[in-house]
């Protein structure tokens, strides 16, 4: 994707945007209608035929999106994801010892795949953003006096 990331629809409305349409005639999606999915009540077994590297991600990954992973619809995904989370390892470690370049464009393919699978799970910044889950917010010293006073009474 070229350019800059689009603007959250939950921005366009926080900036006073209370058309059907932003700025530039593009449809704002409607936040309000949402399908409510089953959360995960805990992490799910790991497929069996994963590698050490899928499980550890498999483990990461349902630890870290517990809130927006549902064991009904994203199952599969994160399986895939794992599955190359593997690969990306084997392909590392093949072209490592051959420095072929057919191994190179290899490992760069899967790493791809496993970067755009991380993408479509909400795994980076701007994917988190378009599902509008999760916003990095660093606190400030204030917040965080705050927080110890309330924690503390």
């Amino acid at each position: 994707m070229a350019g800059r990331p689009p603007k959250p629809a939950e921005l366009k409305r926080a900036a006073g945007r209370t058309s059907k349409t932003d700025s530039g005639g593009r449809p704002i999606r409607d936040i309000s209608i949402v399908t409510i999915l089953p959360m995960a009540e805990r992490i799910p077994e790991a497929p069996v035929h994963l590698g050490a590297d899928g499980v550890r991600f498999w483990e990461r990954a349902w630890s870290q999106a517990i809130t927006w992973l549902s064991p009904n619809s994203d199952l599969e995904a994160i399986e895939n994801a794992a599955i190359l989370a593997d690969a990306a390892t084997a392909a590392r470690k093949k072209y490592l010892a051959t420095l072929e370049a057919a191994d190179a464009r290899a490992f760069v393919a899967v790493n791809k795949a496993f970067t755009d699978s991380l993408a479509s799970l909400g795994f980076d910044p701007v994917s988190r953003s378009r599902l509008g889950i999760a916003e990095v917010k660093r606190v400030s010293k204030l917040e965080e006096l705050a927080q110890a006073r309330q924690q503390k009474g």
